[in-house]
């Protein structure tokens, strides 16, 4: 496999941040942020299955079971969601008092499980999506990998369109289970996409302007919420933005992008709660935010690779 795509790197940044965003505006009650972190989500997914086609599936053809991958997984995605769910543990408890449902919900929660009813992932919200993502995963090692494109196809279509159908009945983007389960067909659907591109396209760039991708993401993002047909042609976009970020040399501020986008997504949340219910400014709360993700950045992911960040971007969250 070859080295490292910036230009993902990048993208990922900016979902990231803008789901941070969202979630900030949303908790202070600040004016509307046009934000379509939903669309943020699904270009999470997207370059989920390219780059887990990209780094595993040979391997998952030439012997790595699903049960490896699937702990390959658990053990890059965990210290970060398992930090950011015992912030939310830790501030839940001073709120609302310690309780056994609480504690089951945090040990769900740490196995990447929802615990059920209108608050599956209550401790750490964001935690669903990581959920959806090992079911994604578990998914490729066991079905997707042994697919032909052309089934691939087939299969990614039957997906969108149950995910159309079940859009109909339940428009409302949460983490309660009722949610999830409309939302997993919908996050599928965006995982079969990425692996299709990359078995189709590889490294290969769509033209020679990555930052004009990355700059067209954000446009896309600023204007997904303004009505279906908006998120639809945002959503629709995400591939050739992928593909037109490839081409993105090496660069710092997208290593760091691509490095804090997880960090910063799996424990923004939490700490968000806890800089409103101390009575933080927005601002103050920003930036206590990105504390944290820098720390846990510094914390797991430099000690992962001991070499100097700048010979090797620290790894990657899918």
């Amino acid at each position: 496999m070859a080295g490292r795509l910036y230009g993902l790197d990048a993208l990922r940044g900016v979902a990231a941040l803008a789901v941070a965003t969202f979630h900030l505006a949303e908790t202070y009650h600040l004016p509307a942020v046009p934000i379509g972190y939903s669309v943020a989500v699904d270009l999470f997914f997207i370059l989920s299955g390219f780059v887990m086609t990209r780094t595993y599936e040979d391997r998952l053809r030439d012997g790595l079971t699903t049960l490896g991958f699937i702990g390959l997984r658990y053990r890059r995605l965990f210290l970060p969601l398992a930090i950011g769910s015992t912030i939310g543990l830790a501030v839940t408890a001073a709120m609302l008092g310690p309780s056994i449902p609480m504690t089951a919900a945090y040990l769900l929660i740490l196995l990447f499980l929802p615990a059920g009813g209108p608050h599956a992932f209550a401790l750490n919200v964001p935690a669903w999506s990581v959920f959806v993502e090992i079911v994604a995963n578990a998914l490729h090692g066991a079905i997707f990998a042994r697919l032909s494109n052309a089934r691939l196809l087939v299969l990614t279509g039957l997906c969108g369109v149950l995910a159309a159908g079940a859009a109909e009945g339940h428009m409302y983007w949460g983490a309660d289970i009722v949610s999830i389960l409309w939302l997993i067909p919908r996050e599928l659907t965006c995982y079969l996409v990425g692996i299709w591109m990359f078995r189709r396209y590889g490294d290969a760039p769509l033209g020679h302007h990555p930052i004009a991708a990355v700059v067209a993401l954000v446009i896309l993002l600023g204007i997904a919420l303004t009505n279906a047909v908006f998120e639809i042609a945002a959503l629709a976009a995400c591939p050739f933005i992928v593909r037109a970020s490839l081409s993105l040399p090496r660069t710092q501020w997208a290593a760091w992008a691509g490095a804090l986008s997880y960090p910063l997504y799996a424990t923004h949340f939490p700490v968000i709660l806890v800089s409103f219910w101390t009575g933080l400014h927005p601002a103050a709360g920003a930036a206590l935010v990105a504390t944290v993700a820098i720390a846990v950045t510094l914390a797991f992911e430099i000690r992962r690779r001991p070499l100097a960040i700048s010979q090797e971007l620290p790894g990657q969250a899918a």
